[in-house]
Formats: C-alpha cells, structure tokens, sequence
C-alpha cells in the first residue's frame, strides 16, 4: 500500500496523459501518492487487492467503456473516494449535472487550482472525522445536488469591480421563488425590521450579501430533490429550515451579538434543509447502521461546494451541547431545539454552557417568543 497520507487514483487510457497527470499530482501534492490504471477493466481487481483511494479521477470518454461507468463502480467498491469526471467536451457539464455519480468534473485542459480544489476538499473530509459507515453512506446518496448556477452567477457578480446591488437585484429578479424569500424575509419583524419594502435591491441591502446567497443555496440546491419529494414534503422542509434559521438570528440579536455572527448563525441553521432533504430519500438497500445524520449529509455537500471548515463544523450537529465547538454551532443546537420541541428544557450541564456564553437570557425570550407565535 503506498506509504503516503492520501492516495489518488488516476483511470485513463492514454498512458502520456496518465503519466503528464501524475508528474503535476507529485509536484503540487507531495502528501498524496498518485497509482494510475490505464486499463479500466482492470479496476475491479486493483480494488479487490487493497488499495482504498480518497480520489478517483478517470477520463470520460475511453474504448469500450465511459467514465460515468467507472465511477458507478467506484461507487460500488469504494464509496468513501471522491469521484471526478475528466472530459475534453465542455458541452459534457449539461450531462452529468444530474447524476450522484460524480462529485467533480473538470474540463481539459485544468489548472493547477482546479487540481487543488478536488484535494483540499479530500483532506477537508478528513479532519470531519467521519466513521467508514457514515463516509460509504455519503459515497452512496442517490441525489447529490450541485452547486446551483444561480449561486455562481452570483459569485461571479461580486467579483467584479463595477459590482453594483442594482445588478444583483436585476439578476435575482429573474427568479420568482428566491425573490420573494428575499422580500419575504426583508418584511419579518422577526428578523427586526419594522418598515415594510417591496424594492428587491433593498431587501438585499438590509439582509447583505451571505445571507442572500445562504437563501439562493438552500433554495435552489434542492431542486435536485424536487423530482424526487412530492410537493407537500418539500414545502415542509424548506419551511421548517427557515424557521430555523429565523430562531437562530433571533437568538443571537437578543444575545446583542453583532450583525454578522447573526447572519452565520441564520446560514448555519438553514443549510440543515440539505441533509434533510437527503435523508428524506434514503434508499431502504442502506441499512440503518450505515445511516448518516442529516447534519452529516449537509457538512458533506458543503465540504464538496467549498465552504470554509469553520462553517462546515458549526453546521454538524452533535447529541450534546457540550460537543460544539464554536458558538455558532452552540446557537446552531439550541435553534434546533427550539424548532423541534417547542418546549425544551435546558438540563443543568446545557444552562451552564449557555449562561457561560450570556446566552440564557436570549434563549429564555426565544423560548417566550415561540410560545406566543
């Protein structure tokens, strides 16, 4: 077995592309151990004898067999690798978008940073300290949703020099269902604005910038789902993620937290709609021992989209309060609880953490709040 920290294994069938790719791996990845296989037949065996890659990369177009095939049976083997498509075909990106076989896809000719990117996300995983159950759980989702194009647009909007928020509004104009989230939320005296508005570039303004692409994400990701979920299900659950989100900002405004840790806070708690989304699909073949917490299959997708590790751990949610690691995630928990149980009850060893954090009061009025709406 090589004697590195992670391994990469590298399917294609022209022996110079194999050799060019692991010559850059070895160069910018000197922690990975690069094995390649030119012939994709063979791969059943070289994985019946040991080798465990965290990253499968495989050409998508090779004699006798495609790429998508491959990683099927990666999938199969060894659902803990992360599996990425390498294609020549730009127009291939409109036909994997919809499939859980693959988490990457790179069109040729790739940057070193493209490269990078994949590996980060890889060693990323690592630190999550996810058991193998719960890792061959994630490699095995039947809906994995993409980073919705909306989302990127956006990105790539803010990048510019001439941004403007007249120009987001514009593109986020497009879309009924994320505008009117947007104003929707814009309006809640919940989230503490007392003056109505019905200008989207306002609304943008008053909710800011990564609380309008947490919205975007949480709401268009899931429409990998919406073939999958009838409607009622789906409704619920978005429904239910906002609320969420709404406790957790609400909790950290009556703790006088600032501006920003109540937008993380409000971020953190909605993206718990994507693990719920995924459990709600979970396949019977996956037995109950392998099942993954919904907070997992979120952290995951998130890992996978690139979202800080900071984020990401704030996002899992552990059994005890105790276990959280960050006060985002603490506000995270205790969000989740008012949500789930309208009632809950600090025990003794949780209202010493939260009076440590002078979170108490704030959580008493959450809790007041809850019972009067």
């Amino acid at each position: 077995m090589p004697d590195k920290d992670f391994v990469v294994l590298l399917i294609d069938d022209d022996e110079l592309l194999l050799r060019a790719l692991r010559r850059t791996l070895s160069r910018i990845l000197p922690n990975w151990a690069v094995e390649t296989l030119q012939d994709p037949y063979q791969l059943t065996e070289l994985l019946s004898k040991g080798l465990m890659p965290d990253v499968v990369f495989t050409d998508r177009l090779m004699p006798g067999i495609q790429g998508e095939q491959v990683l099927q049976q990666v999938q199969q083997l060894s659902p803990i690798a992360l599996r990425c498509i390498l294609t020549a075909d730009n127009s291939a990106d409109l036909l994997v978008q919809d499939t859980a076989l693959i988490h990457f896809f790179l069109a040729k000719p790739f940057t070193d940073e493209q490269l990078q990117q994949v590996f980060s996300c890889a060693e990323r995983l690592r630190v999550l300290n996810f058991s193998a159950a719960e890792r061959a759980y994630l490699g095995r989702l039947s809906v994995l949703p993409v980073l919705p194009p909306l989302y990127k647009k956006i990105e790539a909007m803010l990048h510019k020099d001439e941004f403007q928020l007249r120009d987001l509004a514009e593109l986020v104009s497009h879309d009924p269902v994320v505008s009117s989230r947007l104003l929707q939320l814009a309006n809640s005296a919940f989230l503490g604005f007392s003056r109505p508005t019905l200008s989207l570039t306002e609304a943008i303004n008053r909710l800011g910038l990564d609380m309008v692409k947490s919205v975007v994400l949480a709401l268009k990701s899931g429409v990998a789902y919406q073939s999958h979920i009838s409607t009622t299900p789906y409704q619920r659950i978005t429904e239910q993620a906002f609320h969420q989100a709404c406790l957790a900002r609400y909790l950290c405004k009556e703790a006088n937290l600032g501006t920003e840790i109540q937008d993380y806070a409000f971020l953190v708690s909605l993206f718990d709609c994507l693990g719920w989304m995924a459990e709600h699909l979970q396949q019977p073949s996956m037995a109950d021992e392998d099942s993954c917490h919904f907070s997992m299959i979120s952290a995951y997708l998130l890992t996978l989209w690139g979202f800080e590790q900071t984020l990401v751990q704030a996002v899992i949610l552990p059994e005890e309060l105790s276990d959280c690691s960050s006060l985002p995630g603490v506000v995270h928990w205790l969000a989740h609880k008012a949500a789930q149980h309208k009632d809950y009850e600090l025990d003794e060893d949780e209202r010493h953490i939260v009076e440590s954090l002078q979170l108490y009061p704030a959580w008493t009025e959450l809790q007041a709040s809850i019972k009067t709406n």
